[in-house]
């Protein structure tokens, strides 16, 4: 279990394959799927806009704080049991059971872009059940507004 660094959210691991995301006071908001196996660890990136989650399936799943999947690093040493940001958000690192610590060099920054280019029209869309502070998370990212389909 984790909380993001602002504050606002937590996120926790379980060993029914899912991740599930919080607000500050234990509402549920969602639960993620996409391990096939139980997950061990979950870790915000240092600016609350990231989750990192590893896996007995030996994947390492970088994901939007809203739930989007953004990545799956595939880790061949076997099931992680522990994944941390860096400060920077620059390096990933995560713990096995083989007992040794691995990095990953990633650019969240792509990440980030790619993510509100996956939910940006969900979190313009005045329908949506989206808090108000979280409509403005892709603010300053450049991203592609898509049309919606003309009828």
């Amino acid at each position: 279990m984790n909380f993001s660094p602002d504050g606002t959210r937590i996120v926790s691991a379980s060993h029914d394959q899912t991740i599930k995301i919080w607000n500050n006071q234990g509402k549920l908001l969602k639960t993620l799927y996409g391990h096939s196996g139980e997950v061990e660890s979950v870790s915000f990136s240092s600016d609350s806009q990231m989750i990192a989650s590893g896996s007995k399936d030996h994947t390492i799943k970088i994901w939007s704080r809203d739930g989007v999947l953004l990545n799956t690093i595939n880790v061949y040493i076997g099931p992680i049991y522990s994944v941390s940001f860096s400060p920077d958000n620059k390096k990933l690192a995560a713990g096995s059971d083989d007992g040794r610590l691995r990095l990953w060099d990633i650019d969240l920054d792509q990440l980030k872009e790619k993510a509100c280019n996956q939910v940006s029209n969900y979190l313009h869309n005045p329908d949506a059940n989206v808090d108000e502070s979280d409509r403005h998370l892709c603010d300053g990212i450049d991203i592609e507004l898509k049309k919606p389909p003309s009828h």
